[in-house]
């Protein structure tokens, strides 16, 4: 497993320092048999705006030590929409952390976690995170499919929030 969460890798989110115009997140997926694994990194102040709101909790506050990783678990599964062959694909958070991106930006990062079934053939996903808060939210998921190191990319618009299927040839 540790080996497929290297795999997650990190993005860099490029916004001038202190401050960001662009709403955007990033999550890098990984599929290796049954596994289904992800990153995602957003925002600080994005994301800690849309968990006051989502939780009823104004004075929240994202810091090193408190992501509120329950909280944005929540939040996750009621945002992102992921099936398998038609069957939900449940992920839990295992991990999370704070980082400053190279325009100096804090982010916050998760990593969540689940299995599929044993031979999916479509995968259908939805991101729907941060369009509850910003009008012009992308969201940029890059499947990484394992063996053979398949890759796809989706993309996700508050304008125009869409599922997307992908047939997983064996």
């Amino acid at each position: 497993m540790r080996a497929l969460l290297g795999l997650l890798g990190v993005i860099s989110i490029w916004a001038s320092p202190g401050r960001h115009d662009l709403h955007v997140s990033y999550s890098r997926l990984v599929l290796d048999g049954r596994t289904v694994a992800c990153r995602i990194r957003l925002f600080h102040d994005d994301l800690q705006l849309a968990l006051r709101a989502a939780g009823g909790r104004p004075d929240l506050r994202l810091t090193d030590t408190d992501r509120a990783d329950s909280l944005f678990s929540g939040y996750f599964q009621s945002h992102v929409r992921m099936l398998g062959d038609g069957t939900p694909i449940a992920l839990h958070v295992t991990a999370s952390g704070m980082e400053p991106d190279a325009a100096a930006q804090q982010i916050v990062w998760y990593v969540l976690e689940g299995t599929v079934g044993d031979s999916v053939q479509r995968l259908t996903i939805l991101n729907g995170v941060l369009f509850d808060a910003f009008a012009d939210q992308q969201n940029i998921v890059q499947l990484l499919r394992l063996p053979g190191e398949k890759r796809q990319t989706f993309y996700f618009t508050a304008s125009d929030p869409r599922e997307q299927r992908l047939v997983i040839g064996h």
